[in-house]
């Protein structure tokens, strides 16, 4: 569980009662399928790694793993690393950016999708410094689950709140944010607030506004106390946009992975039938190409489940938890039931549409 008030470093410079529920539905033959074939065989660079670890942080691998950040740790597309109150971390992205993980963050990373250019970097909850030092053009998709920004040759701070309110900090650089139909522009030294379903907001200058992360998380949760269904109905948007994309991106991800498992087992039949000269060519020229097809989009796909995931149990989750607490003593009031309406209206599509694609482990 990822605290909100703990400790937090100026990055500037320097739901268990669904759990066992939501197991039950999960495939496992197919994510355990996906994963074999997108990664047996294929020797495949890490897509970041661990350069400086201090206090608790762990990485949450693709597969669901759990294991210790150290110094040299690779991180791959669709990997979470998961720092404690007293948790930080650094990591070179192959990209060729530097991100700075905060304390109480959840940050995911993907690998570069099939036929595009650019990786994605995103924190579900929490904050990180992102600076990119390589070529222009190149540089990744930055942002949170319900928010993106296409930076050029900068370094920022992006802020996730708890209830998926994401603050753009431009330190260098120029940053451009589309959220709902609208582009806003940043340059040095300006910050810019978009939450979850909304057009971005006012930007500001960082002189202006500076961040005490804890005041300004816990100063928008009472903002969700106060006006909790134009803030369910953002993130339902928000959610329903993910699960969009999960339910367009699954047949294709699918039909690699299918076309890839159909050319292994062809190996088989080729070495009996015309010998090893044979069977090793088609290793070469038809089964690792689709084997390396299969994991890129298998990582990319896997990155738009993981930020639908992080959505529900980060951001979701706790923010039906306030309500609740706050109604605790009025359990029938219609704001409370409209709430509930449209919670239950998105996480009824989300476990229909983005469970199946979870290993055991997330949940």
């Amino acid at each position: 569980m990822i605290a909100t008030n703990g400790p937090r470093t100026d990055l500037r410079r320097s739901r268990a009662p669904r759990s066992v529920r939501l197991e039950r539905r999960l495939p496992r033959w197919g994510i355990v399928l996906a994963l074999a074939i997108a990664g047996a065989g294929v020797a495949a660079a890490a897509d970041a790694t661990v350069t400086f670890v201090d206090g608790g942080v762990n990485i949450r691998t693709e597969a669901g793993a759990v294991r210790r950040a150290d110094f040299g740790s690779g991180v791959n597309g669709g990997d979470r690393v998961i720092t404690d109150r007293r948790g930080e971390a650094e990591l070179d992205l192959a990209a060729g950016g530097t991100v700075r993980v905060a304390p109480d963050t959840v940050f995911i990373v993907s690998g570069t999708p099939t036929g595009e250019s650019q990786s994605r970097v995103a924190a579900a909850v929490g904050s990180f410094n992102f600076r990119f030092r390589a070529v222009a053009g190149n540089e990744p998709r930055v942002g949170s689950t319900t928010s993106v920004a296409g930076v050029r040759g900068t370094e920022l701070v992006v802020y996730v709140a708890s209830d998926g309110t994401t603050r753009y900090e431009v330190i260098e650089g120029r940053v451009e944010i589309d959220s709902d139909g609208q582009t806003v522009a940043l340059g040095p030294n300006d910050g810019v607030e978009v939450r979850p379903g909304r057009r971005p907001g006012q930007v500001f200058s960082l002189l202006e506004r500076p961040i005490d992360y804890a005041v300004w998380n816990s100063g928008l949760i009472d903002e969700f106390l106060s006006s909790p269904i134009d803030s369910i109905q953002g993130l339902a948007a928000e959610m329903h946009a993910l699960i969009d994309e999960v339910e367009r991106r699954a047949p294709q991800s699918d039909a690699v992975s299918e076309k890839a498992r159909q050319a292994r087992e062809q190996l088989d039949a080729i070495r009996e039938k015309e010998g090893d000269a044979a069977a090793e060519k088609h290793f070469t020229d038809v089964l690792t190409p689709l084997r390396i097809a299969a994991r890129a989009e298998f990582v990319s796909f896997r990155f738009v489940v993981l930020s639908a995931l992080s959505l529900d149990q980060y951001i979701l989750s706790r923010l039906a938890a306030e309500i609740e607490a706050a109604y605790f003593f009025d359990p029938d009031a219609s704001v409370l039931s409209e709430f509930r309406a449209v919670l239950d209206g998105v996480r009824a599509r989300y476990e229909r549409i983005v469970v199946p694609r979870l290993v055991p482990s997330d949940v």
